[in-house]
């Protein structure tokens, strides 16, 4: 029985991480920002209701692309929709535990992260990184009064480094 767990418990791994993994198999950091604009286009209903833990919804958007000289630097994809500060903290939790049932690192997490109004506005709220040290993720809320989105960006690990050295 405890075999069967553990085997079904590998399984539901395996797949979640590949299931995270597909969203980005068609973008690439660097590639040209036309490139990956057409990609958008092209698989823009696949990318409107993406979850990072149970009953999320995340959406690119038409700016969830960033880039720098003609190349793509990061994703950004906010909530599907607005969010009170009740939901806003509940996305922040699954998302957090999401990010790390995947193996994604905890680097970096404000004392107050899972409460948006508590969150320091020019520091990031939770940042992550992935286990092979390609990709840095960071989850931050927004809003303020009764109104929240919370965003997730990714970067790419080596390109987050330079920036943080001051060298881009």
């Amino acid at each position: 029985m405890r075999l069967m767990l553990f085997s079904l418990f590998f399984i539901f791994s395996f797949f979640s991480k590949i299931n995270s993994q597909n969203l980005y198999n068609k973008f690439s950091f660097n590639m040209p920002i036309e490139e990956a604009k057409e990609i958008l286009k092209n698989n823009s209903s696949n990318l409107k209701n993406i979850s990072f833990g149970e009953d999320t919804s995340y959406a690119f958007r038409r700016k969830s692309l960033v880039n720098r000289e003609g190349k793509l630097i990061s994703i950004n994809i906010g909530s599907k929709k607005n969010l009170t500060l009740k939901q806003a903290e509940t996305y922040l939790k699954k998302s957090r535990a999401h990010f790390e049932s995947i193996e994604y690192k905890t680097v970096y997490a404000q004392e107050n992260w899972s409460n948006p109004i508590l969150v320091k506005k020019n520091l990031p709220c939770i940042r992550f990184i992935d286990p092979d040290k390609n990709v840095v993720v960071e989850v931050d809320p927004r809003g303020q009064g009764g109104v929240f989105n919370v965003f997730v960006t990714y970067y790419d690990y080596d390109w987050f480094l330079r920036k943080a050295q001051g060298k881009e």
